[in-house]
């Protein structure tokens, strides 16, 4: 087991060193992508998985970032359900647990069309961090932030990841912070976009701390929740380095029988910044 250990991260670390190189050398990236956050793991859908997988079919998205995921819950019938949505989507699966719940997991999801090299993913503690917001006696839910790196068929590749940040607004920028901290110490070169649901309103303390090092690619698009009738912004999605993505088209899916939230169908592009 240890040196199978060893030869995974091993592989790892070549292919995102490999990657980096690539980045360096890249052109103009296009990319189509799509959040989704499902709530509570698809409930409002039966948790049937081909109700998102006819959404994501019409759109054909390069990236699929989804958030409340739930995989082999009690819920979902113990099915593993991020691999049962990207067969029936046809695309490749990366599951990331944010905490146990309900015999299973309740996390994160990023499906993509062409096959991913690396991954990874953080699990930021936030259950360790006290928070005001939070009703006596429960702490705080964990929040993973999962991210793959994948070739498109141009040659170029991209970093591209699925997040769910924590909702207690005090102590959000506590889990931006392991999310930045993770992501810059493994790799500061391939363009990267982090899509989900940020749980902070545009011009917030926490958005205006995450543009430090990120450029708000969704900067135009509009409210994203709830969608019967969206109010607020809470969707983003966010690209590195800051001033080379450009978002080239757009449009807010609002599907008031899958989800509260609205999902974000983009089409973007990038150039190096020289």
């Amino acid at each position: 087991m240890y040196r199978k250990t060893i030869s995974a991260i091993a592989v790892a670390i070549v292919s995102i060193a490999c990657a980096s190189e690539l980045a360096q050398a890249q052109e103009t990236i296009r990319l189509k992508v799509l959040s989704m956050n499902i709530k509570e793991g698809g409930k409002m859908a039966g948790y049937r998985t081909s109700a998102f997988a006819d959404v994501i079919k019409q759109y054909d998205p390069d990236v699929v970032a989804m958030q409340e995921v739930h995989d082999r819950t009690f819920f979902v019938g113990g099915r593993a359900w991020t691999t049962e949505l990207a067969e029936a989507a046809g695309m490749y699966p990366l599951y990331c647990k944010s905490f146990d719940y309900s015999g299973g997991g309740f996390g994160v999801a990023v499906m993509t069309k062409y096959p991913f090299f690396a991954s990874e993913y953080i699990v930021s503690p936030m259950s360790t961090y006290p928070s005001e917001n939070v009703k006596p006696g429960r702490k705080p839910e964990d929040r993973s932030t999962g991210w793959v790196y994948m070739a498109l068929p141009d040659g170029n590749v991209v970093r591209v990841g699925s997040t769910h940040l924590s909702v207690e607004n005090d102590i959000i920028i506590k889990n931006m912070f392991d999310v930045n901290k993770k992501i810059f110490a493994e790799d500061t070169v391939t363009p990267t976009l982090l899509i989900g649901d940020y749980n902070a309103v545009p011009g917030s303390d926490q958005i205006v701390y995450f543009l430090r090092k990120w450029q708000d690619v969704s900067e135009e698009i509009g409210p994203t929740i709830p969608s019967d009738k969206p109010k607020q912004k809470l969707d983003y999605i966010m690209g590195y380095p800051k001033g080379g993505w450009k978002l080239e088209k757009y449009e807010i899916i609002a599907r008031e029988d899958l989800s509260d939230h609205c999902f974000i169908y983009a089409e973007v592009s990038y150039i190096p910044v020289k």
